[in-house]
């Protein structure tokens, strides 16, 4: 027969890395007088809450720039300049990450290669046996494109880019209220300049709300019982 659960209004996302996991599973069990009959479980995508947003309101629109000065060729020296744009820095999971990148080559090399990386990074916070605070950082790339291009000496190129975000994600997140993990993100554009062995990062922090996630766009997973999940039986 259908049945159903709440789940409570504030809850961390699906989460796994090295250090740690989040996992949400549905368990269902046929059980007779003495023995489990059958047993199905059936893991869940549960895209988590925050009042993050609340707190860092929208940024519109944005532009980070980033400027350095070059030396190539022993004594030749030039400078770039890398600008990232933005109508806005906060997205909930699934939407579209939209930005322009300018890059002003002042130099007389041409660019060749220009890399756009959507970065995670987390803190978590634990005690030791002794009550001593522990703080550990962690940091992975969710998406990464490559445009290869010809910046020719003295000129300016804008590129237009778009990232999907993954339909469920982290909210951002502060160390506070006794939480034990927090998370942002940052969108870094990379000019590498192989000729003097240096590169160009503009750095720009990326805002990830709460939104309902439609189940149809992420289906359960079917999966082994994990210690560290949370539990909800019919």
């Amino acid at each position: 027969r259908p049945a159903s659960c709440s789940l409570p209004p504030r809850l961390p996302s699906t989460f796994t890395s090295k250090i740690g996991h989040v996992f949400y599973f549905m368990q269902a069990s046929c059980v007779g007088r003495e023995h489990i009959l059958a047993k199905k479980r059936m893991y869940l995508l549960v895209q988590g809450t925050s009042d993050f947003h609340k707190e860092n309101p929208l940024q519109n629109p944005l532009l980070v720039e980033a400027e350095k000065k070059i030396s190539y060729n022993c004594c030749s020296q030039g400078t770039i300049c890398l600008q990232i744009q933005m109508e806005k820095n906060t997205f909930v999971p699934g939407q579209r990450v939209i930005f322009t990148t300018e890059i002003n080559n002042q130099t007389g090399k041409c660019i060749k290669t220009v890399i756009f990386a959507l970065y995670a990074h987390v803190q978590y916070e634990g005690f030791t046996p002794n009550a001593e605070r522990r703080l550990r950082a962690e940091s992975s790339e969710l998406l990464r494109q490559e445009a290869n291009t010809q910046i020719t000496p003295f000129d300016t190129t804008k590129i237009v880019s778009t990232f999907n975000l993954p339909q469920v994600l982290s909210v951002s997140s502060s160390l506070q209220d006794g939480e034990i993990m927090s998370t942002h993100y940052e969108l870094v554009s990379t000019v590498h300049l192989p000729w003097s062995l240096t590169s160009v990062k503009a750095k720009v922090p990326i805002i990830i709300t709460s939104a309902p996630v439609d189940p149809d766009s992420c289906p359960p997973l079917e999966g082994q019982l994990s210690p560290e999940s949370q539990e909800c039986q019919n």
